[in-house]
């Protein structure tokens, strides 16, 4: 507890406390936009269950086989911080159903139905310190990906966002820029995909953004400890690289780690390459990754790594409707993939067919 006060006053320092009176005209307008996505999705291992999953746990967000199905709908309501402001974020649709607790990385005991129509909802505070604190519900500081597909190379989520970070968290964070090359974030959670704390501590974050270039930001990413999942740390290195207007790369490493009660370790790494090229209105992005996951902290095997190719064509269509047609193929060292007549395989192959419309 006295750990926990001491990091919440250096927030609250960090932030300053004297506000400055803002005259009414200056208060900035709401901003209100959202996007409608839809999907087909053809797997051809042809599942009995009709589902797209890894060893049982579902893939993110393509999950159903020869299927037209909506994704997800989304309402963002804003406005930007002077010296208040605030942003609510509202989704209906199963990408939403599954997030919040149908996730096989939900904590145990987690009730968040009354929550889930809202993925973020805080409120924010532009100190006159220079740092901008927020507090609510909002999603998560780890990843390369996000849950909104359109801020995605890739149509379907890879390997690290749907199996060794969390979707979102409640608490308090503060953005505080150091100067116009490096910036830092720290986090105080609730704990991991919950709004409702379900145990007597809290899970803390941090990030460390530095851009040597313009064309080389770093993100330096940790979260922990979850006590829900047995004191689970992650550490997360994002390196992007943007070459030209036209071509961009990115890296993104995740190592989790776990001590149980008895003081053994076990652990999880994996990383992600991708690769973009754009000429408007089309693009084509390659992504290719891996996930070990030697003890079984997600998967439930020992010794098993998952890696996947995907190759997304995207074309846009009147600046509004974003269209992607993707083949993903995934591959393991244990037969985790649902085949024909309930059997199972070490290989799967898609390919999904996504609308994203804008507004």
């Amino acid at each position: 507890m006295r750990t926990l006060l001491r990091v919440l006053g250096f927030f609250l320092f960090m932030g300053g406390f004297l506000a400055v009176p803002v005259r009414a005209e200056e208060i900035p307008a709401f901003n209100i936009s959202g996007f409608v996505d839809a999907y087909y999705g053809y797997n051809f291992n042809n599942p009995d269950s009709r589902k797209n999953a890894y060893a049982g746990f579902p893939s993110n967000f393509d999950f159903e086989h020869n299927t037209f199905s909506l994704s997800l709908g989304e309402l963002v309501i804003q406005r930007d911080p002077a010296p208040v402001g605030f942003r609510v974020d509202l989704d209906f649709g199963p990408t939403t159903d599954f997030v919040h607790c149908a996730a096989v990385n939900c904590p145990p005991g987690a009730t968040e139905e009354t929550y889930k129509n809202i993925q973020q909802a805080f409120v924010s505070w532009a100190t006159p310190m220079g740092a901008k604190l927020e507090f609510g519900k909002f999603v998560t500081h780890m990843g390369a990906e996000v849950i909104e597909s359109k801020d995605n190379w890739n149509y379907t989520r890879g390997l690290l966002f749907a199996y060794a970070i969390p979707y979102y968290h409640a608490g308090i964070r503060v953005n505080h820029p150091i100067n116009d090359q490096v910036f830092v974030n720290g986090y105080i959670y609730n704990g991991w995909n919950n709004v409702i704390e379900n145990n007597d501590s809290k899970t803390f974050g941090a990030t460390i953004g530095i851009t040597p270039t313009p064309k080389l930001p770093i993100l330096v990413n940790w979260i922990g400890p979850a006590k829900e999942f047995g004191d689970l740390q992650v550490y997360e290195l994002i390196a992007s690289l943007n070459l030209t207007d036209s071509l961009s790369f990115m890296l993104d490493y995740n190592l989790g780690d776990r001590k149980d009660a008895a003081g053994n370790d076990a652990d999880y790494s994996g990383f992600a390459a991708y690769a973009r090229w754009k000429m408007e209105p089309c693009a084509l992005a390659l992504r290719y990754e891996q996930l070990d996951d030697d003890d079984a902290l997600i998967f439930g095997k020992l010794n098993n790594s998952v890696s996947g190719v995907t190759l997304t064509a995207e074309h846009t269509i009147a600046k509004n409707l974003l269209t992607r047609l993707e083949y993903r193929i995934d591959t393991a060292d244990e037969k985790i993939f649902e085949d024909e007549n309930g059997g199972t395989s070490d290989r799967q192959s898609r390919v999904v067919l996504g609308a994203v419309y804008t507004f």
